[in-house]
């Protein structure tokens, strides 16, 4: 966070060359890290604790004593509050544009998933479509395969009954031979006259 928060600033100096301590008009502005050093000498002097950076700003250390106007000593601090509303701002602005990218997101979402329920739909509609095709060609063909059945059913029971009055009138020709041949009382030969 802290290095583009740098990289914010310093673009914004650079953009600015010499704007002031105000900025420009995207409200980032310099915020005194390229001031230079004071030269006063009734200002406070600050020493570093230990361990801490030599940075009066970024760690404040220890206030040895006030050489000169108590207004200098508000220096620090209006830069301290110049930097901390510079972050504030640079957070403000981070929070809204993150707000606007996941808004917009959010939309895109649901256009795409309107869109993926009408195809899901149109899918599903067609795949009814030919299921009730299908079911229709297989009631079709079912009719079709009874009407068949059916049919070869029908067909070989006449083959039968007329199978069956075939073998019925033949019958009935060898026992009329054979009764014509007992009242006769001829014997049956190879070559049948009858």
């Amino acid at each position: 966070m802290s290095r583009e928060f740098h990289a914010l600033v310093l673009a914004g100096s650079n953009n600015n060359n010499g704007g002031g301590a105000s900025g420009g008009g995207d409200g980032l502005g310099r915020i005194g890290e390229d001031e230079q050093e004071e030269t006063n000498p009734l200002a406070i002097s600050v020493v570093p604790e230990v361990g801490g950076s030599s940075d009066p700003v970024a760690s404040p250390g220890r206030v040895v004593g006030v050489v000169g106007d108590p207004s200098e000593v508000a220096g620090v601090s209006i830069r301290r509050v110049k930097k901390e509303e510079v972050e504030s701002k640079v957070m403000a602005w981070q929070t809204e544009e993150v707000t606007k990218i996941n808004n917009r997101f959010k939309r895109e979402d649901t256009v795409i998933k309107g869109w993926e329920g009408e195809l899901v739909e149109k899918a599903s509609s067609t795949f009814k479509k030919i299921e009730r095709k299908l079911e229709e060609k297989r009631a079709k063909a079912m009719e079709k395969m009874q009407n068949d059945i059916a049919r070869a059913h029908r067909k070989a029971e006449e083959k039968r009954a007329s199978a069956e009055a075939k073998r019925g009138t033949k019958v009935a020709r060898v026992l009329e031979l054979a009764n014509l041949m007992r009242a006769i009382g001829r014997a049956p030969s190879k070559r049948s006259v009858f």
